[in-house]
């Protein structure tokens, strides 16, 4: 008798253990439920992390609506979770953004965002191109230009100075990276280093004016004209030969 009631007893005692623990883990699950739900709370709708106000800075040019409209679509971009926080969410905002973005805004050379978690506060830093000269693509009746894919070094007979000129011409504005980044009208003159390419057929926005190999030479030779002060009304870019 005494070893069927140690037997019984050994089995409540092990019930109850199993629902003690049972109850525990409960809680335990509860407690961790709550912490989630909380904390997904205080982040989607807290006024803790909700931007309070945006500020761009370093922009002549661009419009800082057009700043903030493009950083926007690259924080929103291939991002699920960022847009259910969306864009108030000082959480969400990287502290620099991708060349690929800044393609939208020629002009804009970088971008980049500092954030005041105190004051809840996002500072955006935008840095413009700044023009080095404008490059003019002369366009002739019937004319055959050659690819932008070049192998031979420039150098300086490819460049003349001449003062004839055509009309049929699309101007723009280039930095001293060698990037165009925004459309100009013809200019002549010492004051704006300027040159009219009779080579190539098009450049357009975001290209380089000349393959990256030839960057230095032509540079090299815009500080040498600039240097010499000699009175030049058109430098031109007659020849940019494709050597195999």
């Amino acid at each position: 008798m005494k070893k069927e009631n140690a037997v019984l007893w050994s089995d409540v005692r092990s019930r109850e253990e199993r629902r003690r623990s049972r109850i525990f883990s409960g809680l335990v699950f509860l407690v961790i439920c709550a912490f989630l739900i909380g904390g997904a709370w205080t982040v989607i709708y807290s006024p803790l992390f909700k931007i309070k106000s945006i500020e761009v800075t370093g922009n002549n040019g661009i419009s800082s609506d057009n700043i903030i409209t493009l950083v926007t679509a690259e924080i929103f971009r291939d991002s699920f979770w960022k847009r259910v926080l969306g864009k108030d969410n000082i959480l969400i905002w990287p502290d620099s953004f991708s060349g690929d973005s800044l393609k939208f805004l020629p002009e804009l050379k970088s971008l980049s965002a500092r954030k005041n978690y105190f004051e809840r506060k996002i500072k955006i830093i935008a840095e413009e191109r700044k023009p080095f000269g404008v490059w003019c693509v002369v366009s002739r009746p019937n004319d055959n230009r050659i690819e932008t894919n070049y192998n031979r070094i420039l150098d300086n007979n490819s460049i003349s100075f001449d003062e004839n000129s055509s009309d049929n011409t699309a101007c723009w504005w280039f930095d001293s990276d060698g990037i165009v980044f925004k459309k100009a009208i013809s200019a002549e003159g010492n004051l704006i280093t300027s040159l009219s390419d009779y080579s190539q057929k098009d450049i357009g926005l975001n290209s380089k004016v000349v393959p990256d190999e030839f960057i230095p030479n032509i540079f090299s030779i815009f500080r040498a004209v600039s240097a010499s002060g000699l009175s030049v009304k058109e430098m031109r870019l007659n020849d940019l030969t494709l050597q195999e």
